[in-house]
């Protein structure tokens, strides 16, 4: 992949706001509400991948959801987090290990933290069928394998909300469900290009130009999400490359 204008890989967008940011303000040893606030932010990119997983453990649904919220309280409430070496490894591969440690260590599952045992460090419920439906579409995988699948489209869902969000706040909302499709085809065959940019009302070369500005916002989308979970910027592309990997198989 060639080197975006602008972005982490050319040394362009800051590498500042990350998860492994926001994991360093929550394991602060006397939990504030900022810090409190950085652990919602990681629950909620975080919980699908580790619920898929759970639920490929065997663990019914009620279950998973009290464990993954259980888990993220452990992780703020014992200190869990002062063990993440922000300076190795992916975030993906210290929470996936982290909870498997957890699971290891519940010696008493009768006493398990009911959705955090009422300090919710986020809501599930509002995501739930999404996840599950994700999870249904490793029917076939194992257990890790099934965490990464979520993981990866969790990440593409995430980077493609920022987009959407952007084109929404400039005004170019109807832009994006036009283009879209020739973009996220999902293996179907896109519309014709002309038929779209009479739907826009602009000539050809002007469609061709919107859909190569999006293509690149789209790849600049998808490295910052991949960017704020590593703690390395060299990183970026190994788990870009990864993220591909997986969404291709």
């Amino acid at each position: 992949m060639k080197p975006i204008r602008g972005t982490l890989q050319e040394g362009g967008a800051g590498f500042q706001t990350t998860h492994w940011t926001l994991v360093l303000r929550a394991r602060e040893s006397d939990p504030t509400e900022t810090a409190r606030k950085a652990l919602s932010d990681l629950c909620e990119a975080y919980w699908p991948p580790l619920y898929a997983f759970l639920r490929r453990r065997g663990h019914a649904s009620p279950e998973a959801q009290d464990l993954v919220q259980g888990f993220f309280v452990h992780l703020l409430e014992q200190n869990t987090l002062s063990r993440a070496d922000q300076e190795k490894g992916r975030l993906r591969t210290f929470l996936l290990g982290s909870l498997q440690k957890f699971l290891c260590n519940e010696y008493d599952r009768a006493r398990a933290l009911k959705r955090g045992g009422g300090h919710r460090t986020m809501s599930i419920d509002e995501h739930l069928p999404e996840a599950e439906a994700s999870m249904m579409n490793t029917a076939h995988a194992s257990d890790s394998r099934c965490y990464d699948v979520v993981w990866a489209s969790n990440i593409v869902k995430r980077a493609w909300q920022h987009l959407q969000n952007a084109f929404q706040e400039e005004g170019k909302a109807e832009w994006l469900e036009v283009l879209s499709p020739f973009v996220a085809s999902g293996g179907r065959t896109p519309p014709n290009q002309e038929e779209a940019a009479e739907r826009l009302g602009v000539p050809i070369a002007t469609l061709r130009t919107g859909l190569s500005r999006l293509r690149q916002r789209y790849r600049e989308a998808l490295r910052r999400e991949v960017a704020s979970t590593v703690s390395d910027p060299a990183e970026v592309d190994q788990e870009l490359h990864y993220l591909y990997q997986i969404l291709m198989k």
